[in-house]
């Protein structure tokens, strides 16, 4: 049985003055870091106080959870109880070597969450944008003692991911990891990991890092994005199941409010919801609120993202103070 099983999360304040100065100054400086402007977007570093809701959302649904690990960049939220016991802020300067920040790479700071002073070796990967939208117990996340992978069920060929060129920069990483799986140890992961929480332990991690040391470098190197990141979380799961030791477990989606959904046997399992602002319209995000609302998954994402009207993150805003109006233990 697994005793104690931490949460870390990686947040930034995009709307802070110093920070947003800090990075202007870096990319006058070195502007070659950046090699694709879409990745600096305003709307890739937005906070909506979404940190504060995910907390509530483990107060309220996950109380098992031990420490929560939350890595900024020279920040710490305003609301944020910092003397709480469970919070413990983690500085980039704490998990980086100082060649290789500023960092504005998601994947890069994953590639660094194993380096947690005091960390236990299991925990939950969370994005500030990824909530628990029920009562949870451990059970919940892992399966016979093993983290469970959480999974989309649509499988593919290697031929069919060789036809496909293009893609942004999180697709490249993330196949990039299912590359150096297949190259090295001739097994091609033909899944992808639902945008969610993820369950994550140190000692694969640190043997991952073992063996593709030169890839972890690459990409804690790369101040932003790129297409040649390799994300680690992927590599993780792909490695687990390479190795025999774990296998994809399949998250079904809530999509939106439909009228089948009221018949539980069609609605059996579903218990994930992926909320992109950038491309649902406002309707289709009032479906998939009132699906979350009425249904209550294990867990949901409302991703932000370039372009998003302000219309789009109030109308979430609220949402998520109606889903969790009372303050936690970690806020002042």
């Amino acid at each position: 049985m697994i005793k104690k099983i931490d949460a870390v999360f990686t947040w930034v304040d995009g709307n802070d003055i110093d920070w947003m100065s800090r990075k202007s100054n870096f990319l006058h400086d070195k502007p070659e870091k950046l090699q694709n402007k879409k990745v600096n977007s305003k709307g890739r570093f937005f906070d909506n106080d979404e940190l504060k809701y995910s907390l509530r959302s483990i107060y309220q649904f996950a109380p098992w959870i031990n420490n929560i690990y939350i890595i900024t960049d020279n920040q710490t939220p305003k609301w944020l109880n910092i003397d709480h016991p469970q919070i413990n802020i983690v500085d980039h300067k704490e998990i980086f070597d100082s060649k290789d920040l500023p960092s504005y790479n998601s994947m890069a700071i994953e590639m660094n969450l194993h380096k947690i002073n005091g960390l236990n070796n299991f925990f939950l990967s969370f994005n500030d944008d990824f909530f628990i939208g029920r009562m949870t117990s451990p059970g919940d996340f892992f399966q016979n003692g093993k983290p469970k992978l959480f999974s989309g069920k649509k499988r593919f060929t290697l031929e069919q991911l060789s036809e496909r060129k293009s893609g942004n920069e999180y697709f490249h990483a993330n196949n990039n990891a299912r590359m150096l799986i297949y190259n090295k140890y001739n097994f091609f992961p033909d899944f992808n990991l639902r945008h969610g929480i993820k369950v994550l332990d140190k000692k694969t991690l640190n043997d991952l890092e073992k063996v593709f040391y030169r890839d972890f470098e690459n990409t804690r190197g790369s101040n932003f994005r790129t297409k040649k990141d390799v994300w680690p979380i992927a590599l993780y799961s792909f490695y687990l199941v390479a190795q025999g030791f774990n296998e994809p477990y399949y998250l079904a989606p809530l999509r939106k409010n439909l009228l089948r959904y009221n018949l539980n046997f069609l609605r059996k399992g579903r218990d994930y919801t992926y909320l992109p602002l950038t491309t649902c319209s406002l309707k289709k995000i009032k479906s998939k609120l009132n699906a979350i609302k009425k249904y209550k998954p294990l867990m949901f994402c409302i991703n932000d993202g370039p372009n998003v009207i302000d219309q789009k993150r109030i109308l979430t805003k609220n949402f998520l103070h109606e889903y969790f109006p009372d303050k936690s233990i970690y806020e002042k």
